[in-house]
């Protein structure tokens, strides 16, 4: 074979499918594809037309995931082939048309791939339907790091802080690690003693070779190194109230992390706890322009099902004006007269 590579990245193509199968409903697929480990293989080769080469997206996915998939593996596969054709489209001399998915038992390492942490292990560090972010900073400023974690909530933003979020009779390091193979996107606090952490660079570093979102907030110093490339984000540790928001105006406005974030809001504003909570979500997801038929009927259920959505003012009314009015029940309707 040759040593030519498909003009894009494996990751980037993959994660450009699982979204697509989650808009679509699809929500087994998108999974499928978020903790597989892929890559391309050439598999075929023709000098026509300055040359024209074949590809295969290979998936390795772990033996739970594949064995729920099993009974319906050419029809799953068949399914991903179709969404390829998109990039056969702008790719004319790169064919993308096989893909073939196989299960790796438990334990078992790919190099220069990350395995997808067990259901179990992502539960004891995230919290269900909650952006996934790693906040990474040094110890000296844990204090103020644990303030904007406290911030994030609001938004539906679970943030990992490794001095609090690891229970203490577990291995802190497994534990990290854990919490970066899982994480949706990193947030990295940079103070000006960011690079004399022993952890931080490494952090960083890591969500940057699993090409990941990485957001430098600026707090009296640049990001560097790798991380330079990105200009980052201005802020201030005295208010973690407006680092919070920055951070979550950037994961929505990034196409990498904006379907993740969106569901993370959705999801928030439904559980929202007081009327406050309610006004701030509500005025941020009506401004959302691609909110899945799902999603909204989830933001009118919970104009009627939870009080402190319900009960606040001018609260509904936006969430009817933005995605319409639930239908009214069978029940309700008049009869109409013979």
């Amino acid at each position: 074979m040759s040593e030519a590579a498909f003009p894009r990245p494996v990751a980037e193509v993959v994660r450009t499918l699982a979204e697509i199968f989650r808009r679509q409903g699809e929500t087994e697929l998108a999974e499928l594809l978020e903790g597989a480990h892929a890559r391309f293989d050439e598999i075929g080769y023709d000098n026509w037309n300055g040359g024209t080469y074949d590809w295969a997206l290979r998936l390795e996915v772990p033996v739970t995931v594949f064995a729920n998939i099993e009974p319906r593996l050419p029809k799953v596969e068949g399914m991903i082939v179709s969404k390829l054709a998109h990039f056969d489209r702008q790719y004319s001399n790169d064919n993308l048309g096989t893909v073939t998915i196989t299960p790796v038992a438990p334990g078992v390492q790919v190099v220069g791939q990350r395995m997808a942490p067990s259901e179990d292990e992502v539960s004891r560090i995230w919290p269900d339907g909650r952006f996934r972010l790693f906040l990474s900073h040094v110890a000296a400023h844990k204090a103020e790091a644990s303030q904007i974690k406290e911030e994030l909530q609001l938004w539906g933003v679970a943030a990992f802080i490794a001095h609090e979020d690891i229970e203490p009779s577990l291995e802190w390091q497994k534990q990290i690690e854990i919490a970066l193979r899982s994480m949706h996107a990193l947030a990295a606090l940079v103070t000006p003693d960011f690079h004399a952490s022993l952890w931080t660079d490494q952090e960083v570093g890591w969500a940057l070779g699993c090409e990941l979102l990485v957001i430098p907030v600026r707090l009296g110093a640049n990001p560097y190194g790798l991380a330079g490339k990105f200009q980052g984000v201005p802020g201030t540790l005295a208010q973690p109230k407006a680092v919070a928001r920055t951070i979550v105006d950037v994961l929505v406005k990034q196409p990498q992390t904006h379907g993740e974030m969106r569901r993370a809001l959705v999801a928030a504003f439904t559980q929202a706890t007081s009327y406050a909570m309610a006004r701030t979500l509500g005025q941020y997801v009506v401004r959302l322009e691609d909110l899945t038929e799902e999603e909204k009927e989830l933001l009118r259920s919970a104009c009627t099902e939870n009080s402190q959505v319900a009960e606040a003012f001018g609260v509904p009314s936006a969430i009817y004006k933005a995605v319409g009015k639930p239908a009214a029940p069978e029940s309700a309707k008049e009869e109409v007269p013979f």
